[in-house]
């Protein structure tokens, strides 16, 4: 998908043309009429084996959000007092996109929302303590932040097989989050995470970057803030995760 030129010192990354007449017959077209449909996004991303991808639009399917998130934040981790009613929201979901896979039953199985830079990021709140005090942290439009992103505990050792190997459900939020970002023009997210999942995304080639030291919480839990760039994770898989970049890059 990317090339690699030499332009006098300097490698130069060069990307494909990928207008309708030499797009690969399976790429999507991100600015088309149906990609912004009503000018909203598409409910559907994508599919993968018994799972759909989708942008989280509707109170029926935010209640299921609400339910997994109090079932893991407040019931599991505990991060969060519990609620009587079993739902968990904050102020930051007025000001975020949702994103959920769902199984064949309809059933949400995991979640994540990106908080978009016109309200308040939980950086530069709850977390600040994490965040280095010479980082000044990004509120441009094409900077987003991560955050509530959970699997629901009967998912978390499913695989799904595509054309480009087998990948977790996590694998399936994150190549649907990638496709959104790629038609706002969002390049930068923020995130907080325990350090072992920090690890892990790294090793799936996430090139996280952290902005502050790890810190262990009151729960004992040990946190980091990091910051991801779109673009060095399309370089960095060209070269290093081939396989994985054609299968972002793909409709299934």
């Amino acid at each position: 998908m990317f090339l690699l030129k030499k332009k006098g010192k300097e490698n130069i990354w060069e990307f494909p043309d990928l207008s309708p007449e030499n797009r690969p017959e399976n790429t999507l077209d991100f600015h088309s009429p149906l990609c912004r449909l009503a000018g909203v996004d598409l409910p559907h991303l994508f599919y993968g084996g018994d799972f759909v991808v989708k942008n989280i639009v509707n109170e029926e399917e935010k209640i299921q959000v609400y339910r997994l998130r109090h079932r893991i934040f407040c019931e599991e981790l505990r991060w969060v007092p519990q609620k009587e009613e079993g739902l968990e929201m904050d102020d930051y979901d007025k000001d975020a996109i949702f994103f959920g896979v769902f199984n064949k039953q309809k059933k949400l199985v995991a979640f994540l929302r990106l908080i978009l830079s016109n309200g308040h990021f939980m950086i530069e709140r709850e977390f600040f303590s994490l965040v280095y005090s010479r980082h000044k942290i990004r509120k441009a439009r094409d900077t987003v932040e991560v955050s509530r992103l959970c699997v629901a505990p009967e998912a978390r050792d499913r695989m799904i097989t595509g054309n480009f190997g087998l990948h977790n459900i996590s694998m399936l939020l994150y190549k649907g989050v990638y496709h959104w970002c790629i038609r706002h023009d969002i390049r930068y997210l923020y995130l907080v995470v325990e350090a072992k999942i920090y690890r892990l995304l790294r090793i799936q080639g996430f090139p996280c970057r952290l902005i502050g030291e790890p810190k262990v919480m009151p729960d004992k839990v040990t946190a980091v803030a990091a910051i991801i760039y779109w673009r060095e994770f399309e370089r960095l898989s060209a070269l290093k995760h081939s396989q994985m970049m054609r299968w972002f890059f793909s409709k299934n």
